[in-house]
């Protein structure tokens, strides 16, 4: 499957790409005659209508450390992320049109915080990890974020030394909230794709999310109980299942008792539904 054009709507009246994408009103006519005259007169001067990627590349590094996601800079530039890519990794040449909309982006306000500078990296790089145990493609967890694929699978295989850049902190650590108890099976991902990514995961010694309280991954010290025989999650199923039948506590009381989130003690129940109880508040 081809990657996805970019409609004609995205680009204003007069602009040549949106004559090449099928308008033929008398702006856009206008507009790719002139470069189409442009283009005869650089190359009568000896220039030509494309350049080198550098010049594009050094800016949109620029952009991406003040914080800048790269679907804004695709934004702003109005350009599709093969574009995008091929730029960042100095791939052939561009046109100087779409270099003259990548040199005038600017970066954003955002409002992730602190999303310029650097921290530690091993929350980020052990959420990737815990998500790749259960299941979770690379090519998948980059779609849901924004990101490719290649570039989580960077994250994942860094050292614990690793920095980096807030904003990245910051998207996969929302990115791990929405995606924590959750089966890969049942939310786009191939069974036996899913699989697979659980057996190469734990055969680098990958924990899944089960074994992971969300403030642990940002702990240099932690590290998983991987000799116990159960995980963490099936022991707050047990425990919560012991306490609500014994003292007739709600689930929020209980999970308040074993100091965890209730958003926890459900997954802990999902993961293991013979320990599930519901009593009334």
């Amino acid at each position: 499957m081809g990657r996805p054009a970019i409609p004609a709507e995205a680009f204003e009246h007069g602009d040549p790409r949106r004559y090449r994408r099928g308008c033929r009103c008398k702006q856009c006519t206008t507009g790719v005659t002139a470069e189409v005259r442009r283009g005869r007169y650089l190359r009568a001067t000896g220039r030509g209508q494309t350049t080198t990627t550098e010049r594009a590349a050094r800016h949109v590094e620029r952009l991406r450390a003040a914080g800048m996601p790269d679907r804004e800079i695709m934004a702003d530039a109005v350009i599709s992320q093969h574009a995008l890519y091929r730029i960042i990794r100095r791939e052939g040449v561009i046109r100087r049109s779409t270099e003259t909309r990548v040199l005038a982006v600017k970066p954003r306000d955002t409002d992730l915080p602190g999303s310029g500078t650097h921290i530690p990296g091993l929350g980020t790089t052990r959420r990737l990890r815990a998500l790749a145990a259960d299941g979770w493609t690379a090519a998948e967890l980059g779609r849901r974020c924004g990101k490719h694929k290649q570039f989580i699978v960077y994250l994942q295989n860094q050292p614990n030394t690793l920095t980096v850049r807030r904003w990245v902190a910051d998207y996969v650590a929302r990115l791990y909230r929405e995606l924590d108890g959750l089966k890969p099976e049942e939310h786009g991902v191939p069974a036996h794709i899913a699989r697979r990514t659980r057996e190469r995961a734990a055969a680098k010694g990958w924990m899944g999310t089960a074994w992971w309280d969300d403030d642990d991954f940002d702990d240099p010290d932690f590290k998983p109980a991987t000799g116990r025989a159960t995980s963490r999650r099936h022991d707050i199923a047990e425990n919560a299942n012991w306490i609500m039948r014994t003292s007739g506590l709600n689930k929020a009381a209980t999970a308040a008792r074993l100091g965890v989130d209730k958003s926890y003690l459900d997954h802990a129940f999902r993961d293991h539904p013979e320990y599930a109880i519901e009593v009334a508040a």
